[in-house]
């Protein structure tokens, strides 16, 4: 009877080793092939989400840069708007007191007093801005007016001492109080304008220079709405022309729901759609501008038709206040326009799965049929294909990251090209378009700092200004494009014989200024010498020669800017006068 019962007992364990592998083994490769399947399947449908969410935010991180570009550049062209208010007053009132002084000069032995007076008011006359809203004006030091606008002629001859302006100040008296105490300066005031309400004054800046001679004072001014117009006007055109793709944009409103730039050109300039709503009646401008508040980046979402594709579609957009400003700037996308650029990466993602769980299907019944021939073989292969089986899966992971990040590369690229944009831009402003070289309003920043570091490490620097000679015939006998070629190859010459610390500026028509930091006057007028030989021995393609004239000085402790600008000048006007085709070092 135990023979028997262990005779059984060996049957069934013989029966278990030689039938068990063919029910076990491929019961737990059915299984983890199902479980294998099924995490595919997670990971495939992650990886999709991911995408999506990525790709979304990717266009949102986009557009936030952007814009933010976008109000920095607005920001920065305000700000920069009073300075240059500044500039533009004073140096119309220094190109009248310079006509005005040659013809005193020219006229003064053989003329009476009165004849002078009224040939340098009818010189200035003509000199007028801004369709006749900026001009010229003369006043005595008894506040008599011997220049006036055309709609202000009735005051010519007048004692205008007790004018007043919107703020009952007499400005009159104001300026006759700062021409005798500095002989020049600034004022603040409100003035009425001509073809405007005459019951309303206006905010404007007035500059005035005082000229001995006779008693007077020179002066003009410029209304600061008038310069913050053309100001915009100019930010608005680089917003403007930023992008040439019609989905790429920007758009700006104010505060009250004004259409002030509208890059698709949906609405009207100057409209106000405040009341503008979307297919499904949402107060998109309303809410936009609520959405400026917030603290943190904050989308829009809103139905429109897309004018690209002239169908209604959701459209996310994000704006942000101009500091300093009643203006939003903003920009936005539409979304199916980037879901179909999404939906080309998902068509590739799914591809990838499908050919994966053919893989691991195929690869399965391969395994379950190899395991009922051999059991013992079968686990050996088993092993070595389930390790090639799980370095595929991590190939496939890694694909799927690699997707990932070339999202993200192309989120980095388009962001360093607004970057890049936004530099250029930059370039735009500081930098003079015919000669390349700085601009005045970069050359005045770049005085400003000299100064404060000369100023704080007691160092010293010099200044030169120089101009071309004759080049007024220049432009008379062969053209201004010869001019304009002749500017260019002037910068190209003097550059050669600077050093990178210099500061190279175009400031006015022919007129340059070279600030050179650590430098004293030796030094200095050596390189100027060289400069004026430089120029002197170059050939030019159209015209026979050409030579410049120059002025150097060098930075006195604590000195004024205006003060040093205004040595720098007279010392260039005794080179002219000394001849020409020299250089004049001012006072120390």
């Amino acid at each position: 009877m135990k023979s028997l019962l262990s005779f059984l007992s060996e049957k069934r364990l013989i029966s278990l080793i030689t039938y068990g592998p063919f029910i076990f083994i491929p019961f737990i490769i059915t299984m983890v092939s199902f479980f294998t399947l099924h995490v595919s399947k997670l990971q495939y449908e992650d990886s999709l989400d991911d995408m999506q969410t990525v790709y979304v935010e990717a266009q949102k991180n986009r557009v936030i840069s952007k814009v933010d570009i976008a109000a920095k550049l607005l920001q920065y062209k305000e700000s920069m708007t009073k300075e240059m208010l500044k500039e533009k007053v004073k140096n119309r009132v220094d190109t009248a007191y310079a006509i005005a002084k040659n013809l005193y000069q020219q006229n003064i032995d053989t003329h009476t007093r009165k004849e002078v007076q009224k040939i340098i008011i009818d010189s200035l006359r003509p000199l007028t801005w801004n369709d006749g809203e900026s001009f010229i004006f003369i006043v005595d030091f008894n506040g008599v007016a011997h220049l006036s606008p055309s709609y202000l002629r009735h005051f010519e001859g007048r004692d205008i001492l007790d004018l007043k302006d919107a703020d009952k100040r007499y400005i009159i008296k104001e300026e006759i109080a700062l021409a005798k105490e500095k002989g020049y300066g600034y004022l603040w005031d409100t003035f009425m304008r001509e073809d405007h309400d005459s019951s309303k004054q206006y905010s404007q800046l007035a500059y005035i220079k005082k000229f001995d001679d006779f008693n007077w004072y020179l002066g003009s001014a410029e209304y600061l709405d008038t310069a913050m117009e053309e100001m915009q006007k100019h930010a608005l055109d680089i917003l403007q022309n930023m992008f040439l793709h019609q989905s790429e944009y920007f758009f700006v409103i104010d505060k009250y729901g004004n259409n002030i730039m509208n890059g698709q050109n949906l609405f009207p300039k100057n409209t106000n759609v405040l009341a503008l709503k979307d297919v499904d009646g949402k107060e998109l401008i309303k809410e936009l501008i609520k959405s400026s508040n917030s603290i943190k980046p904050y989308f829009v979402s809103y139905k429109l038709r897309n004018p690209v594709t002239n169908k209604i579609e959701e459209k996310f957009s994000y704006v942000k206040k101009v500091e300093g400003s009643d203006w939003i700037v903003g920009s936005g996308f539409y979304y199916n326009e980037y879901n179909k650029k999404l939906e080309e990466k998902v068509l590739v993602l799914q591809e990838m799965y499908k050919k994966q769980y053919k893989t691991i299907l195929t690869f399965s019944f391969f395994l379950i049929v190899l395991s009922l021939f051999a059991s013992y073989y079968l686990s050996i292969a088993l092993k070595k294909r389930f390790m090639l089986y799980s370095k595929e899966i991590r190939d496939k992971n890694n694909e799927l990251m690699n997707l990932n990040a070339s999202l993200e590369q192309i989120v980095l690229q388009r962001t360093e090209e607004l970057n890049q944009a936004y530099e250029d831009m930059k370039e735009i402003a500081i930098k003079d378009s015919l000669t390349q070289v700085y601009n005045r309003y970069y050359f005045n920043d770049a005085l400003l700092s000299e100064i404060h570091r000369s100023d704080r490490y007691n160092l010293t620097f010099s200044l030169c200004m120089f101009d071309l000679d004759h080049f007024k015939e220049v432009n008379d006998t062969y053209g201004h494009d010869v001019g304009d070629m002749v500017l260019k190859s002037i910068a190209e010459v003097v550059k050669k014989y600077l050093r990178k610390s210099d500061v190279f500026a175009r400031v006015g028509g022919e007129e340059f200024m070279i600030i050179m930091p650590k430098t004293t006057i030796r030094t200095s007028s050596k390189i100027i010498n060289r400069i004026l030989i430089g120029v002197e021995e170059h050939i030019f393609e159209k015209i026979e020669h050409l030579t410049i004239s120059a002025g150097l000085v060098t930075y006195k402790a604590k000195e004024d800017k205006d003060e040093l600008i205004k040595r720098v000048d007279l010392a260039l006007y005794n080179a002219k006068k000394n001849g020409r085709n020299t250089i004049v070092l001012g006072d120390d």
